[in-house]
């Protein structure tokens, strides 16, 4: 980014096009930035996932088995 990207920009001053630019490449921006945050979190958590489902791969550890049913009715 040139130092001309950063400067302040007056939004009272622009003209009609130049508020329609600025304000759609602020929400391009905001999107983007909203974008990248959700991309890294889930790149984040199927990280995680396939850590511990790789540490869950042990094979001294049985598969879980249901001791007993119950087959009560529940109904208020």
């Amino acid at each position: 980014m040139s130092s001309e990207d950063n400067r302040i920009v007056e939004f009272d001053r622009l003209n009609t096009v130049g508020k329609a630019v600025f304000i759609a490449g602020t929400a391009f921006k905001t999107l983007g930035a909203v974008v990248d945050f959700t991309v890294n979190t889930i790149g984040d958590v199927w990280t995680l996932a396939e850590n511990a489902f790789a540490e869950g791969l042990d094979e001294d550890i049985d598969d879980a088995v249901v001791l007993e049913e119950d087959h009560t009715d529940r109904q208020g």
